[in-house]
């Protein structure tokens, strides 16, 4: 699934996307949870739940 359909799914179950790691992001989608790029760092730091692209598309059924 590409970004823009992922991002029209979400909105349809009611969700918010949101473009920028922010204190109000609960979840963020990557197949690295080990990633250590300036999003990824800032994520952790705020505590944002990583999760993988399989259980992203199992929260949107």
């Amino acid at each position: 699934m590409g970004k823009e359909e992922a991002k029209k799914r979400v909105t349809e179950k009611g969700g918010i996307v949101r473009e920028h790691v922010s204190t109000d992001l609960w979840y963020l989608v990557t197949n690295n949870k080990k990633d250590e790029s300036k999003d990824s760092i800032k994520a952790r730091k705020l505590g944002v739940t990583f999760i993988t692209e399989n259980e992203f598309l199992e929260m949107l059924k």
